[in-house]
This record gives structure tokens, C-alpha cells and sequence, in this order.
């Protein structure tokens, strides 16, 4: 009996072995895929381009606010203590306005870009 409560014991920590180091081996390839990605957009100059799209910070930002949200009604209605809906709720938030902050950036780069571009400074008169 003792020695099938062992085993039983070694089995399951083998499994849960194995499942973390599967788990650190695909975010360690992830990495490792980002990283080949990346490095040929560096060296060629074009990284901040490939950098600009920050459409998941948005989508990302909408669902912490709304899962948020939905805690705290969640909550209300119960008459408990909230749990992590605040955080959630305030993660989300700070992420939409990060979010139009950059946007907001980006487009004011681009305008003074285009504006310098075409500027009359460029064009000489003789």
C-alpha cells in the first residue's frame, strides 16, 4: 500500500514535471521566434515601423475593462466584496489611454514628418 501511494506520488509529480518544463519550452521558443523576427527589421532599419501597430493593446485594454466591470456589477448585485474586478477595471483603463496617447504620438510624428516634407525650405530659387 505504501508503495503504491509512492508511485502514485512520483506519477503525478513526473506529469506535473513535465507539463511545467513543456510550458517554459514553448515560451522559450516563442522568444526565441520573436527574436529571429525582430533582429533582421533592426538591422535593416525598419523596426519601429514593424513596432507601430498596437491594435492588441487596445483589444487587450477593452477586455480587462469590461471582465473588470463585470466583476464589480457581479459584486454589487451579490452584495460581496470585490475580488479582482478594481484591478481589472484599472489595468484596462490605463491601457486605453496608454493606447491613445501612443496613437495620438504617432499621428503628431507622421503630420510634422509630412509637413517637413513638404515644406518650401526644400525647394531653392535662383
Amino acid at each position: 500500500m505504501v508503495l503504491r501511494l509512492v508511485s502514485d506520488e512520483a506519477a503525478v509529480f513526473g506529469v506535473v514535471a513535465f507539463v511545467i518544463l513543456a510550458a517554459l519550452a514553448l515560451v522559450g521558443a516563442l522568444a526565441y521566434a520573436e527574436h529571429r523576427k525582430e533582429m533582421p527589421l533592426i538591422e535593416a532599419g525598419a523596426y519601429e515601423e514593424a513596432r507601430g501597430d498596437r491594435t492588441w493593446l487596445l483589444a487587450a485594454g477593452l477586455l480587462l475593462l469590461a471582465v473588470g466591470i463585470a466583476d464589480l456589477l457581479r459584486s454589487a448585485l451579490l452584495g460581496v466584496v470585490p475580488e479582482s474586478g478594481i484591478t481589472l477595471s484599472m489595468l484596462g483603463l490605463a491601457s486605453l489611454v496608454y493606447y491613445y496617447l501612443r496613437l495620438r504620438e504617432t499621428r503628431r510624428k507622421r503630420a510634422s514628418e509630412l509637413e517637413a516634407s513638404e515644406s518650401p525650405a526644400d525647394e531653392r530659387t535662383d
